[in-house]
């Protein structure tokens, strides 16, 4: 099932989407499997764009949604360029999203929550996805999260950030190779 059928089952979500305000966490996660049509397009795996994210509104974010969610919601959304890969890795709609965007060989991996929690980001994960030519075997991560932004050096394909977010919080990694491809 793709995720925005997902999406359809278990919000009764419409692709028209008229407005952005998200007040919180839980409206984050809401309008995300809403617009998750919007946002995946036309990438390898054949999926088919229903619209692109230049037809969705500005978001508008209310008070308690963190900086950090903030920058991964308008990444989610491609508002900054769609890229040429876009996966949602997991996330229940009640509790959290995690999503990935890849342009060229860099991967930005995002999430949001509704409570606080502990998130997982294991970076196989989009490692996997790389185009083989692209892949490198060290990475340098920008992590932008609740509580202190972070640089990571010379991280490898199978590790693992666990990374604490706020309640109606984010995080956005940005993983670039640091060398060749492998």
């Amino acid at each position: 099932m793709r995720p925005a059928d997902l999406a359809q089952a278990r919000l009764g979500t419409d692709p028209a989407v008229e407005s952005l305000e998200l007040a919180d966490g839980r409206d984050l996660l809401t309008a995300a499997f809403a617009v998750v049509p919007f946002v995946c397009g036309p990438f390898s795996g054949g999926s088919q764009l229903v619209a692109t994210a230049n037809s969705l509104p500005e978001p508008v974010f209310g008070e308690t949604v963190t900086p950090a969610a903030r920058a991964a919601f308008r990444v989610f959304l491609g508002l900054d360029g769609a890229g040429d890969d876009f996966r949602v890795m997991r996330g229940e709609p009640d509790d959290f999203l995690m999503f990935a965007r890849r342009i060229g060989a860099t991967w930005q991996e995002g999430g949001f929550t509704v409570e606080a929690t502990t998130l997982t980001v294991r970076f196989e994960d989009v490692w996997d996805l790389t185009p083989p030519a692209l892949r490198a075997t060290s990475y340098g991560v920008t992590v932008l999260r609740d509580g202190g932004d972070a640089v990571l050096t010379d991280i490898a394909p199978d590790a693992r950030i666990f990374i604490d977010l706020a309640a109606n919080g984010g995080f956005l990694l940005s993983c670039t190779p640091t060398e060749d491809a492998a």
